[in-house]
């Protein structure tokens, strides 16, 4: 983010799409590793992780081809993808900030109540008092650290949001065509007046 306010609009709007699309994919590998090593004995949780990061990859990687394509083919509307990608992401991250911002406000304690019982829904097992409290501490430590990631998340997608708005804007701007003869006019002298073209009679 730095070094964008002295490299040129196109090239940080490709380098932040780059940027998103390798870390995307290490997550995405990741993803495939602990698929390959649980293929034995499956878990939902692994199967959506890994659908997640494959949807999450390919719009990556839509978004990265055509910010670079926009950039070479001087074409606003090739930036749509990256900005559509962009602006899902930003919205996202302000939902959980918004969503964290009620946590520590005051409803805690409901939210943790709901997580106990997703939890031993899904898993299948039923939390203790002990247990319960435990949690209870450590997800506010877990909480206070998701904030402040979603925080800085946000900050990132609202700055790339803007810079590809800029530089989709600098490939909508064009050079009008002069309308205006460039030569230079002759001099003309009103007070002279051409000399009447003479007229022969016809001797046929």
């Amino acid at each position: 983010m730095i070094l964008c306010c002295c490299w040129p609009l196109g090239k940080c709007a490709k380098v932040l799409a780059a940027f998103d699309f390798l870390i995307v994919g290490f997550f995405f590998i990741k993803s495939c590793e602990l698929l390959m090593e649980t293929a034995n004995d499956l878990h939902w949780t692994t199967i959506v992780s890994f659908l997640f990061f494959l949807g999450f990859i390919i719009c990556q990687a839509l978004g990265l081809f055509f910010i670079v394509l926009a950039a070479k083919k001087k074409c606003a509307r090739y930036c749509l993808p990256r900005l559509v990608l962009i602006a899902g992401l930003t919205v996202c991250s302000l939902i959980v900030l918004i969503f964290m911002l009620t946590y520590f406000a005051g409803s805690a304690q409901s939210v943790n109540n709901f997580l106990f019982k997703v939890y031993e829904y899904f898993f299948g097992t039923v939390l203790t008092d002990a247990e319960r409290v435990e949690l209870k501490h450590e997800l506010r430590y877990y909480g206070a650290a998701f904030f402040v990631l979603a925080a800085l998340f946000f900050i990132y997608n609202v700055f790339a949001l803007w810079l590809t708005i800029k530089f989709k804007q600098t490939l909508n701007e064009f050079e009008p065509v002069p309308t205006e003869p460039t030569a230079p006019q002759l001099a003309h002298n009103p007070a002279y007046a051409e000399p009447p073209l003479k007229s022969y009679p016809n001797m046929a």
